[in-house]
């Protein structure tokens, strides 16, 4: 699923026309990566891709012109806001928040970048104008020589020590979150473009369009509901009592995403507000404890937008007020070391132990919705180089690394260039790199890695990806606690256990308090003798042989009963063995 909903705001308008012209009406999930693969399956079929092709190419030069005449800003938001509303894509506070949201870093990218109707639209428009996608470039990058010989990766069956790490990630607090509005929302008018639900909208007086053409009701529970929802902030209060009461961790990572899912009315001020609160929350419960985070690309404003200092204007457009936000933030289980790369890139590398690096790593730079991406795509920032090079830092001098940070680079949402290359880096360094800790999906899945990118060979490393706290969408509220081996000489620092602990959201009432509990253990659950990665590939094997293992971990991957056809396992299990991005026939062909 190729996620251009914001970089190809205009063309997204263009596909609506198209799918006006057919008189289809589609309800597809909020998740902008759901509506996305909705639109390609309508742009890539025959009976339509023409039509699709067409009124796309035609939008984008329709504002490419308005550009190169001189037309304000305003007049082209004017223009993008009218469409939107006229083809009632949303409610017509949506279209208006989102499009002034959206459309002067759109139009920013429309001015500076070189490119052509054919080109954008081909990006994601099959056969529409040009052969290959020009986004998906896989720039040069120079991987350290001197690779050790491979080892098999460590297993430790009696460690000395160990320690216990909490991940949290994708908390998504709503602070409009209305108990009682509609939780099974959708605007079916069209093509349900941003669906977000539980939460009062202001045109929702005016006629109740959320709920068009819906069966039933679901009222939104007081604590939070597994639909297209994100968790209000007394459930994330009582998520921290419950862990901070219950359990005791030697240090807490935080993988990003602590904004909501109203990407239309997201701002400055509110995402620092934001930031600087439930950090200070996280503070609060946990005093003793170090709390190491990244940044997730909901943190961006507009959402994922995060340039590298090479953007023109960045001093104006630049994401420095985050970054300044996050160094101030994240200050005080950090040394004054890392503040002047928070600020540079949002990365830093910290010990929490001898023999042990820690690598907050912003991923926001491979980013498909990041439109500051496509003016350069080549490692912006030096970050992949940042890294690469305290990669071999610790080779040097045996120091074993652990890699956190938001976005999967198997994902689609992730650019082909830059998980090419972070791919080749996780081979180059299999030896020193322990530990890859995700969010982003929202779902408990992984990924893994294997030695010259093929399936029949070894297995390298492991993409862990750890559930949401949010319940957006379709989910249940969860969090993950991490075992390694390690603080002592000679660790591995390897991962010995992974639980994972959740609610059930709707068991929950107002005079009945969510119920924190061990949902289950990866190596009980799937009998895995230890936590390698040739055990995670042996494990893929597993689940596709076995239909009810399939089904315990598809329960695990939502927290809770869903779904899933022999197309849709195709897809999970597809995405397990592809730890790097758009290269679904070179991992997947053997399905």
């Amino acid at each position: 699923m190729i996620l251009k909903s914001i970089i190809y705001l205009f063309a997204i308008i263009s596909i609506t026309c198209a799918f006006s012209a057919f008189k289809t009406e589609r309800a597809v999930n909020s998740h902008p990566e759901k509506l996305m693969k909705a639109i390609r399956k309508f742009t890539q079929s025959d009976e339509t891709k023409g039509l699709a092709c067409d009124a796309c190419t035609g939008v984008v030069d329709t504002i490419q012109t308005m550009i190169k005449d001189g037309k304000k800003d305003e007049e082209i938001e004017d223009f993008l806001i009218k469409t939107c509303q006229d083809l009632k894509i949303e409610q017509n506070y949506v279209c208006n928040q989102i499009i002034h949201q959206f459309a002067p870093e759109a139009i920013f990218f429309l001015t500076h970048a070189i490119v052509t109707p054919a080109e954008i639209c081909g990006a994601f428009i099959k056969d529409c104008g040009v052969s290959e996608n020009p986004f998906d470039d896989i720039w040069p990058f120079e991987i350290p020589g001197g690779k050790p010989a491979p080892q098999p990766f460590p297993v430790v069956k009696n460690p000395m020590k160990k320690l216990r790490v909490l991940h949290l990630t994708d908390i998504h607090i709503d602070r409009n979150y209305s108990v009682g509005s509609e939780a099974n929302c959708g605007y079916k008018k069209l093509i349900n473009t941003d669906a977000f639900c539980c939460r009062v909208y202001p045109d929702d007086k005016e006629e109740d369009v959320r709920t068009v053409d819906k069966e039933k009701s679901v009222p939104a529970g007081y604590w939070g509901s597994p639909y297209k929802c994100d968790i209000p902030f007394r459930t994330f209060i009582n998520a921290m009592e419950h862990i901070s009461k219950n359990d005791k961790f030697d240090y807490i990572i935080v993988t990003g995403d602590l904004e909501s899912h109203d990407i239309w009315d997201y701002t400055k001020s509110r995402t620092m507000t934001n930031i600087m609160n439930i950090t200070s929350i996280l503070n609060s419960y946990f005093p003793n404890t170090p709390i190491y985070q990244a940044t997730g690309n909901h943190e961006g404003v507009p959402i994922d937008a995060m340039g590298p200092h090479s953007m023109p204007e960045y001093s104006t457009r630049g994401p420095q007020w985050l970054y300044n936000t996050f160094a101030q933030a994240w200050k005080r289980d950090l040394p004054a070391s890392t503040q002047s790369g928070i600020k540079y890139r949002a990365s830093y590398a910290v010990q929490p132990y001898q023999g042990l690096k820690l690598i907050s790593l912003n991923t926001i730079y491979c980013s498909e919705v990041n439109l500051y991406n496509y003016l350069n795509q080549t490692d912006p920032d030096g970050t992949l180089q940042w890294l690469s090079d305290e990669l071999l830092a610790s080779e040097k001098i045996g120091q074993k690394v652990h890699i956190m940070s938001h976005i999967p680079p198997g994902e689609s949402y992730c650019m082909k260039g830059w998980s090419y290359n972070f791919y080749r880096l996780v081979e180059r360094f299999e030896s020193t790199i322990m530990f890859i800790a995700l969010g982003h999906t929202h779902k408990d899945h992984f990924e893994v890695y294997y030695e010259n990118a093929d399936v029949k060979g070894r297995a390298i490393q492991v993409n862990w990806i750890a559930p949401s706290l949010t319940t957006f969408a379709d989910s249940n509220p969860a969090y993950r606690v991490y075992e390694f081996d390690g603080n002592y000489q000679g660790s591995t620092f390897t991962v010995l256990e992974a639980e994972t602990y959740y609610t059930d959201i709707e068991k929950a009432t107002e005079d009945v308090p969510p119920v924190w509990e061990l949902e289950y253990k990866f190596t009980e659950e799937y009998d895995m003798s230890d936590l390698t990665p040739e055990s995670f590939k042996e494990l893929i094997n597993k689940l596709k042989k076995d239909e009810k293992l399939f089904k315990v971990f598809y329960k695990n991957y939502h927290r809770k009963e869903t779904k899933c056809d022999l197309i849709c396992k195709d897809e999970v299990i597809c995405k397990m063995k592809s730890a790097r991005s758009h290269d679904k026939e070179l991992f997947c062909g053997l399905l």
